[in-house]
């Protein structure tokens, strides 16, 4: 909308120096040219007392498929646009009982508009939340964006809500905010388990004491066997170490002595081949980074901020949830290609 000298008012504001050339036929009402399955953002200028949309205007918008109705100004016919409200939610910044004739005119469609300090352009994704009485645009080239990391700070707020809920501190679950909870989410998401892992072991269990190739034991590896059990009660070392030089003769009585070993040695390798997660330390690489620092910065500002308002104050003046987005945002960015290098 731009605004038109009548005899009403003769003098309106100027036509803003970033106007866009105008793209519709004139006299054409913007309603008419409502396309379905979209969000309506009609832009006023500023300083006008007139209003841009009414009961008419909203009801043409409706018929044709409109989801809802954003006018950076103001909106007349009240009574109607609540009935229509319930189809189509339509938010203003103010009230007026002077048509939108008296001041404005349609100038162009599917065009960037500000309200406020938020650009949005058509095709730009826009959420309506009745509940919470606020409004969400994200621009159509970072939905994919927004929508990755949408399941991580959902699952963050839903942890530190239950931690306090059991008895944890906000000042606690501030300096977190479940940071570790959204990579042990990927991490669980994405990894699967070593076939290593699952396999049963191979060859005998005892790591201390020589397994016969026999089917049978001796009554001398019988002693030997019973006497490294009564060792095992007594220390939890793990491995054979004899105190005393064996002799020939109980050299020659444990010759597959050589067999029980490598066994043991595959059981360590075993252990050594688990699958280590990486989350713990990419995080801490990624908070020390060059590209993540200043978002860490001030996170942590914020954070001592809010601390301090509740530890004087007993409440908190503001929250910390722009400062965690930005982190977690370049967290994710940073650790994402890392940890996706480690899961394959």
């Amino acid at each position: 909308m731009l605004p038109k000298p009548t005899p009403s008012f003769p003098s309106p504001s100027p036509t803003p120096s970033d106007a866009p050339p105008s793209n519709v036929q004139p006299g054409v009402p913007y309603s008419d040219l409502a396309e379905p399955d979209t969000i309506a953002i009609i832009s006023q200028p500023s300083g006008q007392s007139c209003a841009v949309v009414g009961g008419i205007m909203a009801a043409r918008m409706r018929h044709l498929g409109v989801r809802g109705v954003i006018v950076d100004g103001r909106v007349r016919d009240l009574d109607t646009l609540r009935g229509i409200a319930h189809d189509v939610p339509i938010w203003a910044k103010g009230t007026s009982v002077v048509g939108a004739g008296a001041q404005t005119r349609f100038h162009a469609k599917d065009v960037e508009v500000c309200i406020g300090e938020v650009r949005v352009r058509a095709g730009d994704v826009v959420m309506i939340d009745g509940e919470e009485r606020g409004a969400v645009v994200v621009p159509r080239e970072r939905v994919e964006e927004v929508l990755g990391l949408v399941g991580g700070l959902v699952g963050a707020d839903e942890r530190v809500m239950r931690d306090v809920e059991g008895g944890g501190s906000v000042a606690t679950q501030l300096r977190t905010m479940g940071i570790t909870d959204f990579f042990s989410a990927a991490w669980d998401t994405f990894s699967q388990p070593s076939p290593d892992a699952e396999a049963p072991p191979q060859g005998g269990s005892s790591t201390e004491s020589p397994a016969s190739g026999d089917p049978e034991e001796s009554k001398e590896e019988e002693d030997v066997n019973k006497a490294d059990a009564k060792g095992d009660e007594d220390s939890d070392e793990q491995g054979h170490k004899p105190s005393v030089k064996p002799s020939d003769e109980e050299k020659d009585e444990g010759g597959d002595d050589e067999e029980g070993g490598d066994e043991g040695g595959e059981e360590e390798e075993e252990e050594e081949e688990e699958t280590v997660d990486p989350k713990e330390q990419l995080e801490e690489d990624c908070k020390k980074s060059k590209d993540c620092s200043p978002a860490k910065h001030h996170y942590d500002e914020c954070a001592e901020r809010v601390t301090g308002q509740i530890e004087s104050d007993g409440k908190a003046k503001e929250d910390c949830v722009e400062e965690f987005f930005h982190l977690a945002h370049c967290a994710t960015q940073c650790a994402a290609p890392k940890l996706w290098s480690e899961l394959k």
